[in-house]
This record gives C-alpha cells, sequence and structure tokens, in this order.
C-alpha cells in the first residue's frame, strides 16, 4: 500500500548490459544512493535459455524507497532478484511471458520520484524493449509535476486516514489471528464505506 510504481521489460540487447550499468552507477552516485550490481556481463554477450539461477543488472536504492530494479534474467527478462527463488520453484509462474517489477516511492517524496521517473524514460529508450510503466502519480504519463503533487497528496492522506482507523480499532478480547484480521477488515470495510477518503486537493 502507497504510491507505487510498476514495471517490465526486457534489456534490447545482452552486449548493452555493462553500458547500462556504468550509466546507472554513475547517475546513483551523483545522488549519493546506495547500489548493488549482480552479474555485470552475459557470457559471450549472448542471452541464454531462460535460468532463474542468476540476475543480471543493478539495483539502487534512493532514501526512503523501496529498491529500484534494472535486473534481468538470462533471456534477457526483467526481473526483481528477490523472487528467483520462488519462481524457480514455481512452474505456474515460469509460464509468463513477462514479469511485473514494483516500487513503492511514497516516502521518498516528490523530488526522488521525478528523478525516477526521468531516468526510466530515459534507459527505457536507450536499452530496452517492450517497457510498459504503470505510475500511481501519473506523472510517467503526464509529465505535469501538478498532478504529481497532488497524487502524492492524496496518497499521503489515504495512509493518514488508515493510520488513524488502526489507531481506534478496538479488538476486544480477539486472541486468534484468523478472527483477528476478519475483524479488522470488516471494520476497515464499515468505516471506508460509510465515510469514503473523501480527498480534496487543497485539504
Amino acid at each position: 500500500m502507497g504510491l507505487s510504481i510498476a514495471y517490465t521489460g526486457r534489456l534490447k540487447e545482452a552486449k548493452l548490459l555493462p553500458d547500462l550499468i556504468e550509466e546507472i552507477v554513475d547517475i546513483v552516485k551523483i545522488y549519493d544512493w546506495q547500489y548493488t550490481v549482480f552479474e555485470d556481463k552475459y557470457p559471450e554477450d549472448k542471452f541464454y535459455d531462460t535460468s532463474y539461477e542468476d540476475a543480471y543488472g543493478i539495483i539502487f536504492s534512493p532514501p526512503k524507497s523501496e529498491p529500484v530494479f534494472l535486473t534481468f534474467l538470462s533471456d534477457g527478462r526483467m526481473i526483481d532478484p528477490f523472487l528467483l527463488k520462488f519462481i524457480k520453484n514455481d512452474e505456474e509462474r515460469q509460464q509468463k511471458d513477462k514479469f511485473w517489477v514494483f516500487t513503492k516511492t511514497q516516502y521518498a517524496g516528490i523530488e526522488v520520484h521525478k528523478v525516477i521517473i526521468r531516468l526510466f524514460k530515459y534507459l527505457s529508450g536507450k536499452y530496452l524493449d517492450d517497457f510498459e510503466m504503470s505510475d500511481d502519480s501519473r506523472f510517467w504519463e503526464t509529465d505535469d509535476e501538478t498532478i504529481l503533487k497532488e497524487s502524492f497528496e492524496r496518497f499521503d492522506f489515504i495512509m493518514d486516514k488508515f493510520a488513524e482507523a488502526l489507531d481506534e480499532f478496538d479488538a476486544g478480547e480477539t486472541v486468534d489471528q484468523e478472527s483477528l484480521v476478519k475483524k479488522l477488515l470488516e471494520y476497515l470495510k464499515n468505516k471506508f464505506g460509510d465515510e469514503g477518503f473523501n480527498y480534496k486537493s487543497g485539504d
């Protein structure tokens, strides 16, 4: 929960991986963001049969943001490397033709979100094919900073309302975890079903 981006695609050519990593490292060093490089070169600069053993590419982590992934499978598809161990043993998930990667940026703030989106606009044109981006702030589609600001304000408002609801929730004597979760979900459904979030820009 929270303002996030979701993205998917594939590396255009295996031989582009070192250049992609080098460019990202140069950029994140400017902002003093942490980063981790996985495998930095494909064998013989070629993609090969899908393997869920290794990830290629780089992740970086702006302050208060979840990691941003420019990481790929052996066949060039984008992947969250931390999911490899789960996909490896899940034949149904392996049948997908693409994998979506998710990054929550809400607590990183507007300026960091702008940098991430503009970086993806640049990288997707130069290094990626079949790239898709879903941006809760709509900045990817609009490049409109007013809409971006309003989106962050709306999500902050929603999270505040949700936190207030949790503070007000009375579990009573419920101790069973399953019953507690059911009771909480019913409480939230009733509360927000009656009140809604009723967010208006400028509130």
